[in-house]
């Protein structure tokens, strides 16, 4: 992640989120926040950040999410994140969608609970999941970041 004062890379171009399924200022705002510290890592990781963008962060529930871990990972359970790559990089792109991240509230809550955490915090450590998701962070991967 850049440092307060570190440069911006060249040719580094923020990505954006819109956010569903949540009026949460607090929350709309920490996400905007790990956005932007997490911008050059992903910069870095993946070509597909180096061309502007967005991302769509939908907040749903275990219904939902459990349909579409069916419908694409043939999983018949409810999971806390599902994160979907959409676009390919372009040579030309306005905002492209690079994919959407869906959250479980509920399985956000239990797993909270269980660990102590706040809600909050537990909703922007999925997102920061999801987004690393994106840009081709393994889970192991992950484990080894700060």
């Amino acid at each position: 992640m850049r440092r307060k004062g570190q440069k911006k890379p060249d040719g580094w171009e923020p990505l954006r989120a819109q956010i569903f399924g949540t009026q949460d200022r607090r929350l709309i705002c920490a996400i905007r926040r790990l956005l932007k510290d997490l911008n050059p890592l992903l910069f870095h990781r993946s070509t597909v950040f180096r061309q502007p963008g967005t991302v769509n962060i939908i907040f749903t529930n275990n219904r939902h999410i459990t349909e579409l871990n069916r419908r694409f990972l043939h999983r018949n359970r409810p999971t806390d994140v599902l994160a979907f790559p959409l676009a390919l990089p372009q040579e030309s792109p306005k905002q492209i969608l690079w994919g959407e991240i869906y959250i479980s509230r509920e399985q956000a809550r239990r797993q909270a609970k269980a660990l102590g955490r706040k809600l909050r915090a537990e909703l922007l450590f999925l997102v920061r999941h999801g987004l690393l998701h994106l840009a081709g962070f393994s889970h192991q991967e992950m484990n080894r970041l700060p």
